[in-house]
């Protein structure tokens, strides 16, 4: 691996001028646990890494609307904060699912949004919660909902001047039930055969008002089953139902097979364990 210079600014805004100033050549580092095995595969070659330990990007504030999770919060610091158990337990879930305690540690939110796998741990509760995200650069800022964030594998909308600095979660989302899956071959320290997190709301009729169905590993993104969505909005829960919307699941994914699992491995778990994860979110709901 070839020695990259590693800078650590002391405020997001230098953060953002060296950005702007190196482009593509520069790569932020935070945890680091994917980008510094990315270096020594050499599948990235960065001149310049950008530490953003002290860029004050690990805060989480509530406002009118949402809750705002800051891009360099650790998985660690997911777990430890109680006010995105109680109102995102699916994202709770993940975290827990997430490789093990010395990796919590290092990884944050940010890097295994920015990271662009299709089995990105956090990505499928995020995005079910309608998650948005803040890119800045020293030009200003965008905000996006996470699901267009993602263009392929290892590739995102994220420009070469551009830093994630935020994700917003609606308060909102935060009224309704969501129940996490992952199925990996073994308990902790692996990557996603597949996962999947499931939403559900109803209204006061008891029908199904909002419904996400989002999964990971089983396309070259992540993506929401939005057919399978469709099925249930407007219809009073049961378990045919789920079955039926499980089953259109099933014909939305597009797996590869691959060392994890195969192809027909992942379409027919994709079947069991969205009507299992819309069984115990409507559970709770």
């Amino acid at each position: 691996m070839k020695p990259a210079e590693f800078l650590s600014p002391t405020t997001l805004n230098d953060a953002l001028e060296l950005k702007h100033k190196h482009g593509a050549a520069a790569r932020v580092i935070a945890g680091g646990t994917d980008l510094i095995l990315r270096m020594r595969a050499q599948v990235l070659t960065p001149s310049l890494l950008i530490d953003l330990q002290h860029a004050a990007l690990n805060n989480i504030k509530v406002s009118d609307k949402y809750l705002e999770v800051g891009a360099s919060l650790t998985i660690s610091e997911v777990l430890q904060n109680t006010r995105i158990e109680d109102l995102f337990p699916a994202i709770h879930m993940a975290c827990r699912k997430f490789a093990g305690p010395p990796i919590r540690n290092r990884a944050t939110i940010g890097g295994n949004i920015v990271n662009a796998s299709p089995a990105a741990d956090l990505v499928s509760p995020l995005i079910a919660y309608d998650a948005e995200i803040v890119l800045k650069s020293a030009n200003g800022e965008r905000t996006m909902p996470l699901v267009t964030f993602f263009t392929g594998a290892g590739k995102t909308l994220l420009k070469d001047d551009e830093i994630l600095t935020q994700i917003r979660l609606p308060l909102s989302a935060a009224s309704t039930n969501a129940y996490f899956i992952k199925l990996a071959q073994r308990n902790s320290m692996a990557i996603s055969q597949l996962n999947l997190t499931t939403r559900l709301n109803l209204n006061r009729q008891g029908l199904i008002e909002t419904a996400r169905i989002v999964l990971g590993s089983v396309a070259a993104v992540p993506m929401r089953a939005m057919a399978a969505e469709a099925m249930l909005v407007g219809e009073k829960s049961s378990e045919d139902l789920f079955y039926a919307a499980a089953a259109q699941a099933r014909q939305e994914v597009k797996p590869i097979s691959d060392i994890r699992a195969s192809r027909e491995y992942r379409l027919q778990m994709t079947q069991v364990l969205v009507r299992r994860a819309l069984l115990e979110s409507i559970a709770n709901v």
